[in-house]
């Protein structure tokens, strides 16, 4: 086992693939090429090692490739041999492995494409010439980890660097793992359930829930894990960080959840056992069709436009269960004293409202986190 590559191991790896690029860009720049560069090499190796597996059994190379293109098919054109033996021009070959893959793997469309290297101001040759030899030093292989699972681990890791040093560890793209988990411990999502993240970042809460599924005993095949996320840098690296946590069936959009939401079944929102968000607090949203919304997420009351959209992702997520369903929400405390609709919201979702046949009770308990953690905690239930 001396010779595996363990989690300390991959993580300093990676925290050395970021400086090569720290200086010359800020994280919010060199994330990206760095968490690519990660995700093709690991895409790469993945498909060899399954490759060389099936010619072990007998096949050849090419009825090995023919069996495996079902999952995620790495063509020829776009085999990390391609980057690494790149003589020049690296911005540009790396923009056309990251076309050719998502075209042969439907559910990698929009991943690897959306920031374009062929920049060579913002990502020269040499920078990206050190970033593939970096790559180039380790074998992703299965085989050569300690564990399987350490690499989910590591590329949560990369998640959380980039977060410290964007400033963005409120939750634009990533939720503290032991926050996530504290969500995912209440809510105690099970075997055969759906499970919906309308706001995913980088999809940490279906990412755990699933582990949660497993280690309680359950079966994760037998899941329905969806989410949604408006960034599209962010809905990039969800998927990304989906498939490096060994996940292949799962439903991500792209899209804004107020203003358009795509978890919708037969013009209606979809219905979940669990869900599970920690939503971009106090945002603006345009409240203005609010009254005549599609899919009426809005019955217990219109959030207020300006910098108070958090009742708005809030009653979405409420609309968005069903009638056993439970929704484990972080939220800024604000939400608990502002007045005005907020506080008209806030009443009907505690007393209901008969004339309007709203539910009330449908709070079922309130945790505030400690300071420098994060913020609030509201746990959600239709009663």
């Amino acid at each position: 086992m001396s010779d595996k590559i363990t989690l300390e191991a991959l993580k300093s790896h990676l925290w050395k693939a970021s400086d090569i690029l720290r200086g010359s860009l800020d994280a919010q720049e060199y994330r990206q090429p760095v968490m690519t560069l990660l995700f093709l090499k690991r895409l790469n190796d993945t498909f060899e090692e399954n490759i060389e597996k099936l010619v072990s059994e007998g096949n050849s190379q090419k009825k090995a490739e023919q069996k495996f293109r079902h999952k995620f098919f790495v063509p020829e054109s776009a085999r990390w041999n391609i980057l690494s033996d790149a003589p020049s021009n690296l911005g540009e070959i790396i923009d056309n492995v990251c076309r050719d893959i998502e075209k042969e793997v439907p559910l990698l469309e929009g991943v690897l494409t959306n920031t374009k290297y062929n920049d060579k101001k913002k990502y020269p040759d040499d920078k990206l010439r050190k970033l593939v030899a970096h790559f180039n030093e380790l074998s992703l292989k299965n085989k050569n980890l300690e564990k399987e699972d350490i690499f989910g681990d590591a590329y949560e890791y990369l998640l959380e660097t980039f977060a410290d040093e964007t400033k963005k560890k409120g939750g634009e793209f990533f939720t503290p793992r032991e926050i996530v988990q504290l969500l995912v411990h209440i809510a105690k999502p099970k075997e055969g359930m759906k499970i919906s993240d309308p706001t995913c970042g980088s999809g940490g809460m279906l990412v755990i829930s699933r582990q949660y599924v497993k280690d309680h005993g359950g079966d994760i095949n037998n899941l329905v894990l969806q989410g949604q996320e408006s960034n599209y840098g962010n809905f990039g690296m969800c998927k990304m960080n989906m498939v490096l946590h060994g996940m292949e069936d799962f439903t991500i959009e792209h899209g804004d959840t107020l203003k358009d939401p795509k978890l919708v079944e037969g013009g209606k929102l979809k219905q979940y056992d669990r869900v599970l968000a920690n939503f971009p607090f106090s945002m603006d949203w345009d409240n203005a069709t609010a009254s005549k919304d599609p899919y009426n997420r809005f019955a217990y009351g219109i959030a207020p436009a300006n910098d108070k959209a958090d009742y708005a992702f809030i009653l979405h997520m409420l609309s968005s269960l069903n009638e056993k369903g439970q929704a484990c929400i972080v939220c800024s405390q604000g939400v608990l004293f502002r007045g005005g609709e907020e506080g008209k919201i806030r009443k009907n979702m505690i007393v209901g409202d008969k004339e309007n046949h709203l539910k009330g009770d449908v709070i079922e308990g309130i945790i505030a986190l400690p300071q420098k953690m994060f913020w609030g905690l509201v746990f959600l239930r239709v009663l």
